[in-house]
């Protein structure tokens, strides 16, 4: 095993105390404000869910496509479409290349269903998509804060309006230093924790045989669930992790200085709810982090010494590939929920509860990829995604912290923001 030694950093440790102050703030915000949210949402949609219960319910023999962009595709749609399939679904997988390159799945066709969102509702690619929907004589379930927007009026059932800042002034008065959530967060922080709500509602309706009353309690319940239960085990982590929490800071802030890049490894949902958002954050900031997702060929750079990798894996099965990293000199910071095989190769280590301990008796029993394609998934919330959620919200929290001690504010993050979209 390569060792490395552990290097002082040139950073401030009052401005960076300061700075995990704001990220512990940030991301315990992040969870009161999507509770205020969803409670808003369920109390002034209700009559609405329950048709698209009763709508899903029906929809088994339709294609579902998908429709949205940047963050709002991995926490939003990514989300609801992954979950749709595990229950049977013919759901078009919404990726990234969709864009550039042809998808001979993706056509849409009469009799077809397009779930979009969008928190302004007017993203022109989404209500591009919409628009061909409707022409082409195909459904549109609208996802969106905005009442008003072009794509609620696209909608073919009542849209489903998720305001984001709901007593949004009330929560974050009682904050010190205040949190920060630029541009969208808190809006696709919702999503993320609705889309795996009704996808939960969904599954008590189709396995258990419950009506649409019964299915909108359980996807509240799964709501409440989730979110108590990422309080819970961020108290954990600020409470025990403080230490190993700036030293994750501060390592990044040095390959923001030093233009050194800063990889990424995860794996399926954990990479759809909170890494790749995390690392959209990071690109946005003015003279961008220089970042890569290791084994995704298109954000994939080689991997050198005096690099960094964040590995985030709750069950630690990433480790084939951080191992990797660390054959080739990279540091290993490591997110994961008990010690396994990429604690043990990691140089900082910050223990995230949530993921129930898997037995792991050799390699291939901790590889990813091979239990893909034996094809494991992962359990319905609340229980099956505790670990992405919690880790959503401390990710988002460390960005505010990063922001806080560079000094970024969101109008400068506006200049790193797609304009094409």
């Amino acid at each position: 095993m390569i060792l490395l030694f552990r290097a002082y950093v040139p950073i401030r440790e009052e401005d960076l105390f300061s700075a995990l102050d704001v990220a512990k703030n940030t991301s315990f915000y992040l969870l009161e404000q999507a509770k205020e949210n969803l409670s808003d949402f369920y109390k002034n949609n209700k009559d609405f869910l329950l048709k698209l219960f009763n709508y899903l319910n029906e929809l088994k023999l339709r294609r579902v496509h998908f429709a949205a962009r940047g963050r709002s595709l991995y926490q939003g749609a990514r989300t609801l479409a992954e979950r749709l399939m595990q229950l049977g679904y013919n759901s078009i997988y919404p990726n990234l290349e969709q864009f550039i390159v042809y998808d001979p799945s993706a056509h849409l066709v009469k009799g077809d269903v397009l779930i979009a969102i969008s928190t302004s509702g007017e993203t022109k690619t989404v209500v591009k998509k919409a628009k061909f929907a409707r022409d082409v004589g195909g459904d549109v379930i609208a996802f969106t804060g905005n009442p008003n927007s072009t794509l609620s009026r696209l909608a073919t059932l009542p849209p489903l309006i998720v305001k984001p800042k709901i007593n949004q002034e009330q929560l974050i008065e009682k904050y010190n230093p205040k949190p920060f959530t630029p541009l969208g967060t808190t809006s696709e922080f919702t999503t993320l924790i609705l889309m795996e709500s009704i996808s939960t509602g969904l599954k008590e309706m189709l396995y258990n045989n419950r009506e649409d009353v019964g299915a909108l309690k359980k996807a509240i319940a799964t709501s409440k669930a989730l979110l108590d239960n990422a309080q819970k085990n961020l108290e954990t982590v600020f409470s025990n992790e403080c230490e190993n929490l700036a030293d994750f800071l501060s390592n990044l802030l040095l390959k923001y200085y030093s233009q050194q890049t800063v990889h990424f490894c995860a794996r399926g949902k954990t990479f759809n709810m909170a890494v790749g958002p995390f690392k959209m954050r990071l690109d946005q900031i003015p003279n961008a982090f220089v970042t890569s997702i290791l084994d995704y060929e298109p954000l994939n750079r080689p991997v050198r010494k005096g690099q960094i990798t964040i590995v985030v894996s709750g069950s630690g099965m990433a480790y084939s590939i951080a191992k990797r990293a660390k054959l080739n000199g990279s540091m290993i910071i490591s997110f994961t929920s008990y010690e396994n095989i990429l604690w043990e190769i990691s140089d900082v280590r910050i223990k995230v509860p949530g993921r129930r301990k898997i037995e792991i008796t050799n390699e291939h029993d901790a590889d990813w990829d091979i239990r893909q394609w034996r094809g494991w998934t992962t359990e319905f919330a609340p229980r099956g995604t505790t670990f992405e959620v919690t880790m959503a919200a401390l990710l988002d929290g460390a960005f505010a912290g990063l922001a806080s001690y560079i000094g970024i504010t969101e109008n400068q993050m506006k200049y790193g923001h797609a304009n094409i979209e």
